[in-house]
């Protein structure tokens, strides 16, 4: 506004977001840069009280300067009556609380003068007509939203518990009118602490039980819900069904594959709820909801969807899920068994096709809310979802090592499947048995193996028994008992290599192979892990080639031919680095310094060690890449 160009700012954002404290801040600590007026009109389209017509604006602001009604011939040349006034003048006007840009078009004063437009709505004719600079005003960060309190409440007071000032600015996203409501609560309650008001914020199932509690004159869900009941019916279905997802990120394509919408339909609903304030555009296609969006709709949830359409939306949610966590595994594991999905996910799994980065992405963002979707689908008896979501699902957890999680999902998965998906119970005591192990509780993982391995010899199905005994191998790995791991691992090759699965059957040899290394038995464990890549490289499977070099290349060092070692460890570091696996690149990376400290090549040294660091800075960059 200060600059030689456009005179006219377009301030849009969310509810609440402080667009009329911040044009009126701005604007009183400039008055001398107006001395021939200051005029504000508030056009009420999102208050509890009758719009203001923008005709009657016009008369206020045309009397303030001084032009009679009398002086003017009829009511359309009152626009250009008011640019005359203000033409070649310095005068700032400000029209708060827009709807569109008919409130305003007659109120864009003449040239020299200045105009200030806040809306929740983007208008993108004030850019097009009026050159407006457009400013869409975020929430505030962690350190302001702790300064707004301090400003309040006092430096002192807040600065006694500043962890609890910076948690409840977190809860409320830096959302200054929730902040404001929580400052003027503590003002009045001088005997409460900011633990005593993080303490009412997190009691609720949402923060609005606290701050619209407050007696205050004020709610941040009313003010929301100006936003909310401004859109037409299917919008409003879009959003509340937005709001059910287990994540605060939405994507046209979910969100089209869950609502069975086309594509243009879903992006232009998304685009126009974006325009509103209600979700913001994160990139192309990809948007975010701010929880206290997502609060005010969870509250009043009921009040617009019905039972059975909340039922429906929450089952075509869990459907599209499943479909697409199966994609995505699919896309990392393109040789896991396939299960039985049911029709839908069936279809919406073989429409979508992911890249393994893009199925890394996926599994990272909704491994937070794992947990929430399989207890919704237990609640909802939706004994299905849950074991096969865990099947899903089991194979990145394992690749991350998140054993709690891991062990959470499998827990969850058994007790779905022993109350009412018995088809799937030796699959989930397998999976449960593998994260006890991994979480170190091996006579339990050893009891929920040998059960599941019962369950599959009494069906005959020898191809999960198969999977069985991987897993008993790899139990008895960790516990030290490598003769039993040589049989298991042989037993799986066996068992596989007769329902012709060679997948799996490399999969036996390569556990077999590890325990020779460790029995000393280097001459058969090379032969077991060169038949297992053989396989793996016919069959495609990079993930077994990469399990393959590695024990090849650990053969080589145990065995004292570093040379050999070396050059198959490097061959699996570029395996795994090209598979994203940077727990098993670390692990191989630390495997070669050791080989080349014993070589004394420390030139090759320094280039693992290098090679480490890059890791590091990558995954403290961006872990969930």
């Amino acid at each position: 506004m200060d600059s030689l160009g456009s005179r006219c700012c377009l301030l849009w954002g969310l509810a609440g977001s402080g667009k009329t404290t911040l044009a009126l801040a701005w604007a009183s600590s400039r008055l001398e840069n107006y001395p021939h007026g200051q005029l504000f009109v508030d056009m009420q389209a999102y208050a509890n009280a009758p719009r203001i017509e923008p005709r009657d604006a016009l008369r206020t602001f045309l009397a303030a300067l001084g032009v009679s009604h009398a002086d003017l011939s009829d009511d359309s040349s009152w626009g250009n009556a008011f640019r005359a006034a203000t033409a070649g003048k310095k005068c700032i006007v400000m029209v708060d609380n827009v709807s569109s840009y008919d409130d305003v078009k007659e109120l864009v004063p003449g040239m020299g003068s200045s105009l200030i437009v806040t809306s929740r709505r983007a208008i993108p004719e004030m850019i097009v007509r009026h050159q407006a600079q457009v400013l869409k005003l975020p929430l505030l960060s962690s350190e302001e939203g702790i300064e707004l309190l301090a400003e309040r409440v006092g430096f002192v007071r807040v600065g006694r518990d500043n962890p609890s000032a910076a948690r409840i600015v977190e809860l409320l996203e830096g959302h200054p009118l929730a902040l404001a409501i929580v400052a003027a609560k503590l003002a009045v309650h001088p005997t409460w602490d900011l633990q005593d008001a993080l303490t009412g914020i997190q009691a609720g199932a949402t923060p609005l039980r606290f701050l619209d509690d407050a007696e205050l004159g004020i709610e941040v869900g009313r003010v929301i819900s100006w936003s909310v009941e401004d859109l037409d019916a299917e919008t409003k279905y879009v959003l509340y069904a937005a709001a059910m997802l287990p994540t605060t990120e939405l994507s046209s394509t979910v969100l089209r594959l869950i609502l069975d919408q086309d594509e243009r339909t879903c992006d232009r609903t998304l685009r126009t709820l974006s325009l509103v304030s209600l979700i913001d555009e994160i990139r192309l296609g990809h948007y975010r909801m701010h929880d206290i969006i997502r609060s005010y709709l969870s509250e009043t949830r009921s009040q617009v969807l019905s039972a059975s359409q909340q039922s429906d939306i929450a089952h075509r949610i869990r459907t599209t899920y499943l479909a697409l966590t199966f994609a995505a595994d699919r896309a990392i594991d393109p040789n896991r068994h396939p299960i039985g999905l049911g029709e839908t996910p069936e279809r919406i799994a073989n429409e979508v096709r992911f890249t393994v980065p893009e199925a890394l992405a996926w599994f990272s963002a909704i491994t937070p809310s794992v947990l929430r979707l399989m207890d919704e689908a237990s609640d909802a008896h939706d004994y299905e979802f849950v074991t096969r979501f865990a099947w899903c699902v089991n194979t990145y957890l394992y690749w991350r090592q998140d054993v709690s999680k891991t062990l959470a999902v499998q827990e969850r998965a058994l007790s779905a499947a022993i109350a009412g998906d018995s088809p799937m119970e030796a699959h989930c005591r397998r999976g449960l048995g593998r994260a006890l192990a991994d979480a170190g509780e091996l006579a339990s993982a050893k009891e929920q193996l040998m059960s599941a391995l019962e369950i599959e010899t009494a069906r005959g199905d020898t191809r999960r028994a198969a999977s069985t005994h991987h897993a008993m191998a790899e139990l008895s790995l960790r516990s030290g008992d490598y003769r039993q791991a040589l049989r298991w691992g042989l037993r799986a090759a066996r068992e596989s290599r007769r329902r012709n699965n060679a997948v799996r059957e490399a999969r036996g040899l390569y556990d077999a192979a590890r325990a020779l290394v460790e029995l000393g038995r280097y001459s058969w464990a090379e032969d077991l892990g060169l038949r297992s890549l053989s396989m793996c490289e016919d069959q495609a499977n990079a993930y077994g080639r990469a399990l393959a070099l590695r024990i090849l290349g650990t053969v080589g060092v145990r065995s004292g031919d570093l040379e050999k070692g070396c050059t198959w460890l490097e061959r699996a570091w570029r395996a795994e680095d090209a598979l994203g696996n940077s727990r098993s690149v670390r692990a191989i990376l630390h495997q070669l310094e050791d080989a080349y400290t014993q070589a004394g090549n420390t030139s090759a040294i320094k280039d693992v060690h290098r090679a480490l660091t890059d890791l590091d800075r990558f995954i403290g960059a961006d872990e969930s890449r």
